[in-house]
């Protein structure tokens, strides 16, 4: 018995083949592209979270030299000193936040150099925040560019789908 196939059949299965090839388009390669595309949206936003954070710190860096601004006037105002309490309080916190060994006694004439290592420290900060951003601004780029890729799938799926549903169609509308 020999297997004879007719064009209805044959349109039939290229159809089947179509919607078959769309299924797996979608469910593997365009939910790993998916996938993909969602972890540089998670990146952006932990970068946007950095970003946020590395302003608060840059904003306590101000904060603590507008303080020792405040006590170094008050006490040269008041021909006095800072306490050593209140100094050694200080220095510590300041240790936290600045790259020195040891830092200088809170006095007038060391406030340039201390200034100079709050300035450096901000712009320190400054720098990381503008490399979090250029690299958002490659991630958005990237991200994009993947939606479009996606976009361009999902059509050519649909598209296959709709091809294969009018090829199996075609077996009913050629009984008539």
């Amino acid at each position: 018995m020999a297997w004879s196939i007719t064009r209805t059949q044959v349109l039939v299965s290229i159809g089947l083949l179509f919607n078959v090839v769309a299924a797996l388009m979608t469910n593997f390669y365009i939910d790993r592209v998916s996938q993909d595309a969602h972890k540089l949206v998670q990146q952006q936003t932990a970068n946007d979270n950095l970003i946020r954070q590395t302003w608060l710190q840059i904003d306590a860096l101000e904060r603590k030299r507008e303080l020792i601004l405040s006590l170094l006037t008050s006490a040269a105002h008041n021909q006095q000193t800072i306490p050593s309490q209140v100094q050694a309080l200080l220095q510590n916190d300041l240790k936290y936040w600045l790259d020195m060994a040891s830092l200088p006694r809170l006095e007038l004439k060391n406030l340039p150099q201390l200034d100079e290592q709050i300035a450096k420290a901000q712009d320190q900060q400054r720098n990381r925040i503008d490399n979090w951003y250029l690299q958002n601004l490659d991630l958005m780029d990237d991200y994009t560019e993947q939606m479009g890729w996606i976009s361009s799938l999902r059509n050519l799926a649909l598209f296959l789908q709709i091809i294969g549903l009018a090829l199996i169609l075609a077996r009913d509308l050629s009984r008539h």
